[in-house]
């Protein structure tokens, strides 16, 4: 059984107090006394009821159970350095639980305005409550854990850390300089944590996750996720709805959506992998990779590589100063790039590939090619045995070349500067022929070829 860790209560210390105590730490220091008090109620707590829990320099652990009724033990440390001001002071804090028509309230009350110095002390409740009871949390500087609460929660805490297991109805969790962690909820989960972790897995219904400088995890999410954060990695697992992920300053990834996934990141990587549906990836300085995608991929990037495969219908990216390497889209592929170099492999439909200062490279087209590069090599090669395609290629300060099988047809016009044209294939020539020019036939003729460069040469290659 997890239970949240125990918190022990300190008066604030003044600077001068500060001091003192680091000037005197080489010193012997006298042994502490401690005295212990213990705290027992139980209340009835009928069906329709709920339990509310108010408290701070508390831990709590709460337990469901059968019966229709709610127990509480409370157990008190208190520290001094005499016997007689510690148990003066554990005498103070009082452990309440008041009854009314819509159930039962614990309440702690530390003391106040007392001269707390060299005084220390913990508070552990360990409370029992009917399942189907509703359940309220509120505390401070504790840790707070719930097993097998089925009436639904909410939770709010600050500076400790929340576990909760075994649980139905919706949980709703809020939390501040502490971990969260949920597991085993057929209900949908709601949680807004800040500098901590969070982690969540085998969650029937929805997830819905905010969370600023700590790590996000979660597996198993039955129904839809959204993650909202920021300075945080986010990871998710087996996602049997949508997946909406918005982050920063950290890497996300995302395997095994049963629905669309989307994912806006800034400053960190992107992974997609085995989604159902189709993807859409964000980010800046850092690099975007997927694969399995079932319907239609859509990358934006900034400074970023990216690199997949396996998309079941068309995939489009958008990126500057990194590579693009996409492989096996059942539909077109359409690549806008700056000072990338570009691959795309075994493209069923239309390719469109833009970029500058990087080469382009096609293979395996089944739809009509349009290249243009700034200062870059073209290579492109049609798919075999699939119907010609119009092909229209444009570059300068380097060679292009395209391969075609032999018997293919197309009404070709190339031109260029600086540069020479050849053919391994047979071409019927209208008009003039250059070495740097030329518009004719090869075979009967068929689709259109347009081959335009500066300062490169050009080559129509046999397969």
């Amino acid at each position: 059984m997890k239970t949240a860790p125990i918190v022990a209560g300190r008066a604030r210390i003044s600077g001068v107090v500060l001091t003192f105590i680091v000037m005197m730490a080489a010193l012997p220091v006298s042994a502490r006394e401690e005295v212990k008090r213990d705290f027992q109620k139980t209340v009835p707590l009928p069906a329709g009821r709920g339990l509310k829990i108010d408290s701070s320099l508390a831990n709590i652990n709460v337990r469901a159970q059968a019966k229709n009724e709610a127990t509480v033990i409370g157990v008190i440390h208190c520290s001094a350095d005499r016997a007689d001001d510690a148990r003066a002071f554990c005498n103070q804090i009082q452990i309440r639980v008041e009854e009314s028509s819509t159930g039962a309230t614990v309440r702690v009350e530390n003391p106040r305005n007392q001269n707390l110095r060299n005084l220390g002390w913990s508070i552990n409740l360990d409370i029992t409550m009917p399942e189907s009871a509703p359940l309220e949390v509120r505390n401070r500087f504790g840790g707070v854990s719930v097993q097998g609460a089925h009436g639904g929660a909410f939770i709010n805490n600050t500076n400790g850390n929340i576990y909760v297991a075994q649980a139905r109805g919706k949980q709703r969790i809020e939390n501040q300089f502490g971990n969260v962690e949920v597991q085993s909820s057929d209900g949908d989960v709601s949680i807004n944590n800040g500098n901590g972790w969070v982690r969540v897995s085998d969650i029937a219904g929805a997830a819905d996750i905010g969370n600023r400088f700590g790590d996000v995890r979660v597996t198993n999410a039955g129904r839809s996720l959204i993650v909202r954060a920021n300075n945080c990695k986010v990871d998710a697992d087996h996602v049997g709805g949508i997946a909406n992920i918005t982050t920063s300053f950290g890497d996300v990834r995302v395997w095994d959506a049963k629905a669309d996934v989307v994912i806006h990141n800034q400053n960190g990587k992107v992974e997609a992998k085995t989604v159902s549906g189709a993807a859409d990836l964000h980010t800046s300085f850092g690099a975007v990779k997927f694969s399995g995608i079932g319907k239609g991929v859509t990358v934006v990037a900034q400074n970023a590589g990216v690199a997949g495969e396996s998309v079941g219908e068309s995939a489009t990216v958008e990126t500057s100063f990194g590579s693009v390497d996409v492989r096996g889209v059942k539909g077109g592929a359409r690549v806008t790039a700056g000072n990338s170099t570009v691959r795309l492999m075994d493209v069923g439909g239309e390719v469109y590939a833009k970029t500058s200062f990087g080469g382009v490279t096609a293979e395996g087209v089944g739809g009509p090619v349009t290249v243009e590069v700034g200062n870059g090599s073209i290579a492109v090669e049609p798919k075999a045995g699939a119907p010609c395609k119009p092909i229209s290629l444009r570059t300068s300060f380097a060679p292009m070349q395209v391969t075609l099988p032999a018997g293919a047809g197309y009404n070709v016009t190339g031109k260029t500067s600086f540069g020479r044209i050849q053919s391994q294939h047979d071409l019927t020539i209208n008009g003039q022929i250059g070495n740097d020019e030329l518009s004719g036939k090869i075979g009967g003729g068929g689709c259109e070829m347009k081959l335009t460069n500066q300062n490169g040469d050009i080559k129509i290659l046999k397969r």
